[in-house]
């Protein structure tokens, strides 16, 4: 007989099983009461899509250390759209 492959978890882009080895998802169970997310060290568009799911699944996220959030592209391009979003 055939044995059944093993399933194997599907990585997300960030690493979740890292991120919770080292302590930044304080809680990353599926529909716990808040998932709390650090979002020192991520890019800003990777983790906004991550946590733009977990909203429309009606998950509470809650995000700590934001201001330590990486974004790439050109240090102009970023203050232009900066500029564009305070107008």
């Amino acid at each position: 007989w055939l044995k059944p492959e093993p399933r194997r978890a599907i990585p997300l882009p960030f690493d979740l099983e890292a991120a919770i080895a080292h302590g930044r998802v304080l809680d990353a169970m599926s529909f716990a009461k808040q998932m709390v997310i650090d979002c020192r060290g991520h890019l800003l568009g990777r983790l906004a899509s991550i946590i733009a799911k977990e909203l429309l699944n009606g998950q509470q996220v809650v995000l700590v250390r934001c201001e330590d959030v990486n974004m790439s592209g050109s240090l102009y391009r970023a203050k232009l759209k900066y500029a564009n979003f305070k107008r």
